[in-house]
């Protein structure tokens, strides 16, 4: 039951994209309303049940003369009802504000061998609802050695209002943002959107609120919600697809409550250019046991903005989708860096935490003892006591298979969507292997290769500079070898007003919701047959 808590990086309002989007026909939508109110109250009904379970397993009875489990259980009960009260309690910035009082952006795009998508996301930019003369996008090829370059400038002549910037050899994520966040003089706000993510038209708008509602000039960033832009993949990105949903809406909902979002997603987040440049050139250049540090560059630059008072929010309104991995050998890949990151930077949180509202505070460092010893929590329950003592696994099975079909129930009554189950298949592959992955995090910690990307290896000894440039981005920082870029007289806006429609990649099919509906009562079966085996 421990180890599903996890570091929720990076990755919905109560009104979702699903209740917003045209449906498919065969979808349980808006024509038939009847449906979504059964499948909503059999939502609440089962989640009900779950809980009522769950307080008659008397856990404190079957842990008793154990004071260590007795208070870990009673540290992580603690925890999951305060995320789920206070994320209950959350509300998205709901300020109003006229064109012409909207910050000015720059949309800053770091990208390294992404040909295959950085068009998509190039286009997909342009089609936000954002008046474009307080719009510009500057995209940064980190010395990519495949088309990224040739693509991004394919694109300039369809977006005559895109800014470039190439870098003469491969530096790392990090510079590429430093040079974006340098070119973006007379900004008022610094968009990061990852390269292999996409917004929706109003994203930009909905991002902004929390900035212009915030009279004292506090809110150093505001991170958006990131769904899966591929969830019908396979089984792992359906896995993923509830996984970000927990760790935007209920994670960082709870976080948003009190200013202390403590990771502004790398997927899409803004923030204040003035606030940036304070921390600039200490997290650029950010050093960790004697390493360079090559990633976690978001979590990084939110703990720098924290440290120095700043409030970071979560704005739910504000959507992206980001393609996640599909391949478990890339996932886990991704996982270990992420979780490398999160060790780094929670050695510098937990100095300044405790300044934080009690609610706040307790939430990092009772999160910081459930990655720890959430899995020797789990080795312990499951094979030490059963074997060496008198305890029985099954307790221990029970209470993860009820936790995790809650956080399925959660997702389906948000987000009126079938796909639910992922939820539970993703907290047993959390549970068995990725929980792990924290303490192999550890020993390999001075390894700093991104391992799910591959580096250029040749110029690494060359002083880094700008080898090319579209339209005109700016100083960033860097020797320029390439003639200064000039922007066409194409009018700037046009295109903004060719917007396709959304599209809708979380649709559900008569089959989906086939197998979420029998996905309901096969779950109850280990509950089932726990009752009547007791």
């Amino acid at each position: 039951m421990t180890a599903v808590i996890e570091p929720l990086h990076d990755l919905t309002g109560s009104r979702s994209r699903a209740d917003r989007a045209v449906r498919p026909s065969g979808v349980v939508g808006h024509h038939r309303p009847w449906r979504q109110r059964l499948w909503r109250w059999s939502v609440v009904g089962y989640a009900g049940a779950l809980l009522a379970f769950a307080v008659s397993l008397k856990a404190g009875d079957a842990l008793a003369g154990n004071a260590v489990l007795m208070a870990y259980g009673a540290l992580l009960a603690a925890y999951v009802l305060t995320r789920i009260v206070l994320a209950g309690l959350y509300r998205p910035d709901r300020t109003l504000v006229a064109d012409a009082d909207l910050p000015s952006l720059v949309i800053a795009v770091p990208a390294f061998n992404e040909a295959e998508h950085v068009e998509d996301t190039i286009d997909a930019l342009f089609r936000v609802d954002y008046p474009a003369d307080r719009l510009r996008v500057i995209v940064v090829d980190d010395g990519s050695s495949d088309d990224t370059w040739e693509r991004i400038r394919t694109s300039s002549a369809r977006h005559p209002q895109l800014d470039g910037l190439r870098f003469s050899r491969n530096r790392g994520k990090r510079a590429a943002m430093a040079a974006a966040i340098r070119a973006a003089a007379g900004a008022d706000l610094v968009v990061f959107v990852d390269s292999d993510s996409v917004l929706e038209p109003q994203a930009l708008r909905e991002l902004v609120k929390p900035f212009i509602g915030d009279a004292e000039g506090r809110v150093g960033a505001v991170t958006g919600h990131a769904d899966v832009q591929n969830p019908g993949t396979n089984l792992l990105t359906r896995l993923q697809q509830v996984r970000y949903f927990a760790a935007f809406r209920v994670i960082k909902a709870a976080e948003s409550r009190f200013g202390a979002v403590i990771c502004a997603s790398g997927c899409f987040s803004a923030y204040r250019r003035t606030a940036l440049l304070e921390v600039l050139d200490g997290w650029e250049n950010q050093r960790f046991l004697g390493q360079e540090a090559t990633f976690g560059d978001d979590r990084a630059l939110t703990n720098a903005l924290l440290s120095r008072g700043r409030e970071v929010r979560y704005q739910s309104t504000a959507i992206s989708a980001t393609l996640v991995p599909d391949q478990w050998h890339g996932f886990l890949r991704q996982q270990l860096r992420w979780k490398k990151s999160w060790l780094r930077e929670t050695l510098h949180l937990v100095r300044f935490a405790w300044r934080w509202p009690v609610l706040a505070s307790f939430a990092v460092y009772a999160s910081v003892v459930f990655q720890l010893a959430g899995p020797l929590v789990a080795l312990y329950s499951l094979v030490l006591r059963p074997v060496f003592g008198d305890g029985s696994p099954w307790l221990y099975l029970v209470g993860l298979q009820v936790v995790a079909v809650l956080y399925g129930l959660l997702y389906a009554g948000v987000r009126r969507s079938p796909h639910w189950w992922g939820g539970i298949a993703y907290a047993f592959a959390y549970s068995a292997v990725i929980s792990w992955q924290i303490y192999w995090a550890m020993l390999t910690q001075r390894n700093t290769s991104w391992g799910t990307r591959a580096a250029a290896a040749q110029g690494q000894d060359e002083p880094l500079a700008i080898a090319d440039v579209v339209g005109e981005p700016g100083d960033a920082g860097l020797p320029l070898r390439c003639a200064p870029g000039r922007r066409t007289s194409a009018a700037v806006g046009v295109l903004l007003d060719e917007r396709p429609p959304v599209p809708d990649w979380d649709a559900a099919s008569r089959r989906d919701w086939a197998i979420g509906l029998l996905a309901l009562p096969v779950s109850a079966v280990p509950v089932m047959w726990w009752l009547l085996g007791h």
